[in-house]
């Protein structure tokens, strides 16, 4: 079969690879529409600490099933559209035991560190398919960024009537206003680059904001108050130590934004304000609600999706949406 695959940093080729099959357990599938996720960009660019070469990337995508394994009896069929939660946990180590397999201590990703989806077929664990009826093919490939912020908003225990601020209007800061807003919350996001913020507000974001103006933004739009849940979707230290000035008190922070550098913060106002503070890794049993979600408003999130590439053009597609992060938001490879 055709593969995408990336041989060195920066480097993916078209490659034809040995064809997959199925074990018992597993399901042989046919990709559809694969989307390229940040994460996808670092391990291109050769900054992912887990990156190693060769390696066929992807994993937040639509498919066919082709072919079940020996011994399922599941009610998914041949033919069905379907997703996958990319995560494979140990399931015996202790954040498994705690139901919290996102934080596995030997957590492997689809297309990280394993095959991944940018391939004309894949092979997966038939518990990890999510069949989505007739939902089509793009917006399928929709619902794994859905479910990272379907994680926050379950990490910051959104409910109806939250102020929440969002600082970063990538996919996952959009991911998590969705969410959040389907839980009947007010949102305003913040970001440097004002195309992103024009998507939020398409998507339905009550008021946006530059994210140099964001503190006064959340004050003003809470009038004094704070916001009661405050996220972190871009890992910049001084973004974090804003989210501790303009949360409100006894108010909720969640940090899914990544990077390796440290942030001081005063330690003052964790006592002042007893704050909560979380961070927010992929999902951890939500796969299913974010499934909904794309179900009930896909339309509205297709906006999304910024740019599309047939597969034969992976290579140009990861290095467009690498070089390009301002316009290009989610970018979408479709296999035929």
């Amino acid at each position: 079969m055709k593969a995408a695959v990336t041989v060195a940093p920066s480097t993916m080729e078209i490659q034809d690879v040995p064809d997959p099959y199925p074990g018992p357990g597993e399901v042989l599938l046919a990709v559809e529409v694969a989307g390229i996720c940040g994460s996808d960009l670092h391990f291109f660019d050769g900054h992912n600490p887990f990156a190693k070469y060769p390696t066929i990337q992807g994993h937040e995508f639509s498919a066919r099933v082709l072919e079940f394994g020996p011994g399922y009896h599941g009610p998914i069929h041949a033919g069905d559209r379907v997703t996958v939660e990319p995560l494979l946990s140990c399931g015996t180590c202790y954040p498994c035991r705690q139901a919290r397999p996102n934080c596995c201590t030997s957590l492997r990703v689809l297309g990280i560190h394993t095959t991944g989806a940018f391939a004309e077929r894949i092979v997966v664990p038939a518990t990890h398919l999510f069949p989505v009826g007739d939902l089509d093919d793009e917006l399928t490939a929709l619902i794994e960024p859905l479910s990272i912020g379907m994680q926050m908003v379950a990490r910051g225990n959104v409910v109806a009537g939250d102020t929440v601020a969002i600082f970063g209007a990538g996919p996952i800061g959009q991911a998590a206003m969705a969410c959040a807003m389907d839980r009947g919350a007010r949102c305003l996001v913040m970001d440097r680059v004002p195309s992103r913020l024009a998507l939020a507000t398409t998507l339905g974001a009550e008021r946006v904001a530059l994210a140099a103006d964001g503190a006064d933004a959340v004050m003003e739009w809470t009038g004094g108050d704070g916001a009661t849940v405050v996220m972190d979707a871009t890992g910049a230290p001084s973004v974090i130590r804003t989210c501790v000035d303009v949360v409100a008190y006894a108010g909720r922070i969640v940090i899914a934004g990544i990077s390796l550098e440290e942030v001081s913060l005063p330690v003052a106002l964790f006592t002042r304000k007893e704050l909560t503070i979380l961070g927010s890794r992929n999902n951890a049993g939500v796969f299913g609600q974010a499934v909904d979600i794309v179900q009930r408003r896909g339309e509205a999130l297709r906006p999304m999706i910024s740019h599309r590439f047939p597969f034969a053009e992976s290579a140009a597609a990861i290095a467009f949406a690498h070089d390009n992060p301002a316009a290009a938001n989610k970018v979408l490879l479709r296999m035929a």
